[in-house]
């Protein structure tokens, strides 16, 4: 109990000084929890530990590559690269590897667009086609209602990625659905009235003041010599992308390293760049995106008992995968990249060397694990196909499938069936999608996987009869398909 008492004196002193400023009670609470993450915990994280672990979890998880920092009171305090830039290189990951940070592009750009906000250089309120009409919406008068605030807390009611015309889900700012088209609206409107490309202005009011210096939304070619390929979902080797001027995507196109990005990190728990209260509406929830976790302006956020915790997660076309979190009552958080399709397996992992299990953030069990059996037993059959073959395949399939643990669900057949057939073996995705017909005669996505199925296989009048099926069971199959 006498610990307590000059926490409590802090905490007070902190509420009379927000007051004085006019700071709104919830900004407050941001600081004073903050100020009270002094900690039973002081010694953690046991970074010692987690470097010994690490490599066992790249093994047992396949995944070739990791990059990881590790924030703590606003300093990065611990950075190690692990594993190799590819599954068929022999340069290992260090500091200095750049990744595709996927959707942890996304916090960065909200963060620039308050910045700009703050300043009176961006109105976060304003309808955005009053400032830059869009021709992708254009048809649709609902649209003239999107805000920034709107997109940024993702409810624009816009697809995650669509075509030349976009078609809104639902009435803008009653709902939610995660866009990265949102996104690229807002991206064009603040590039249209600051007069300054994505890049420029993320260097500008992001990675110069923070000290990132191997940051970019563009490909910049003093990146080439160390530079992560990715481990894709096929298991094939794919070079990091190369991001041009003209695609620039505040949503997605974000390269940088886990050192540069744990800088951002340091800065979000801290209010680093940010007054109180702008701090405050960053990690405000704004919409519930599952229970009891909800979306910010541009980040998700947490409630929890013991304080507030934020967090995203990445993942560009199953390639490369992220995470980042902070907790701010214990001011620590960490990033971590990796060049695997199924990086975020590591989430529980890794969070718990980091953060520990004692109230553990609720989100963190939406992950897949690492080392689930389950899990193991499908990278298993795809091990089998790319390394043995496809009766190889085929056995071991059979094999999994014996078991209540391990048989695979609806999900995983049509899973292996894009497998299979991204691995041109047509044959083999055929008897696996028939399964998944079998199994839920009614669904439309296993009929008309079977029907592209059957066409590589060189069975058009099955395809024919499979893909007609499916349109009977749902008329809009295609353009769900294709979204």
């Amino acid at each position: 109990m006498k610990e307590r008492a000059p926490r409590r004196r802090l905490l007070a002193c902190l509420g009379a000084v927000a007051a004085a400023c006019g700071l709104p009670c919830s900004a407050q609470l941001l600081i004073d929890e903050r100020a009270a993450g002094a900690s039973p915990r002081a010694a953690w994280p046991d970074t010692a530990s987690l470097a010994r672990e690490l490599p066992q979890l790249l093994r047992v998880s396949g995944i070739p590559g990791l990059s990881m920092a590790i924030v703590r009171n606003g300093d990065v305090i611990w950075a190690g690269g692990f594993g190799m830039i590819g599954d068929d290189a022999k340069t290992r990951v260090d500091t200095r590897t750049l990744f595709e940070a996927a959707s942890l592009s996304k916090p960065v750009f909200a963060y620039l667009v308050l910045r700009l906000v703050e300043r009176g250089e961006f109105d976060l309120d304003r309808p955005l086609y009053e400032m830059l009409e869009y021709p992708r919406l254009a048809h649709d008068e609902r649209y003239k209602r999107i805000t920034g605030r709107i997109v940024l807390s993702h409810g624009a009611g816009l697809p995650n990625w669509g075509g030349d015309r976009l078609n809104l889900r639902f009435e803008p700012g009653t709902g939610y659905a995660y866009s990265g088209e949102g996104f690229v609206f807002l991206q064009k409107v603040v590039e249209h009235v600051t007069g300054r490309s994505l890049d420029e202005l993320a260097q500008r009011e992001v990675f110069e003041p923070l000290g990132m210096t191997r940051s970019s939304y563009v490909w910049q070619e003093r990146f080439a010599g160390d530079s992560a390929y990715a481990k894709n979902w096929l298991w094939q080797v794919a070079p990091i992308s190369r991001f041009t001027e003209a695609e620039a995507n505040a949503a997605a196109s974000l390269l940088t390293t886990a050192t540069d990005y744990a800088r951002f990190v340091a800065a979000v728990l801290t209010g680093r760049g940010l007054s109180p209260a702008m701090w405050n509406e960053f990690l405000t929830p704004v919409r519930e995106t599952s229970p009891g976790i909800h979306i910010g302006l541009g980040i998700r956020v947490e409630e929890r008992p013991g304080g507030r915790t934020f967090f995203h997660s990445g993942n560009n076309g199953r390639r490369f995968t992220s995470y980042m979190t902070g907790d701010i009552a214990q001011g620590v958080g960490f990033v971590y990249f990796t060049n695997g399709p199924n990086g975020t397996s590591l989430v529980e992992a890794l969070a718990s060397s980091v953060l520990g299990n004692e109230n553990p953030a609720r989100h963190r069990a939406g992950y897949d694990r690492y080392d689930d059996p389950h899990l193991l037993a499908v990278r298993s059959v795809e091990r089998a196909a790319v390394e043995q073959g496809v009766e190889a395949a085929r056995d071991r399939l059979r094999e999994i499938s014996a078991s209540a643990a391990t048989r695979p669900s609806f999900n995983d057949l049509l899973h292996f069936g894009a497998f299979f057939m991204g691995r041109g073996l047509a044959p083999m995705a055929v008897d696996t999608l028939q399964r998944a017909v079998d199994l839920s005669p009614a669904s439309a996505r296993a009929h008309w996987a079977l029907s592209r199925a059957l066409e590589s296989a060189g069975d058009s009048r099955a395809a024919a009869a499979s893909y007609l099926q499916a349109k009977k069971l749902d008329a809009a199959v295609d353009a769900r398909e294709i979204d």
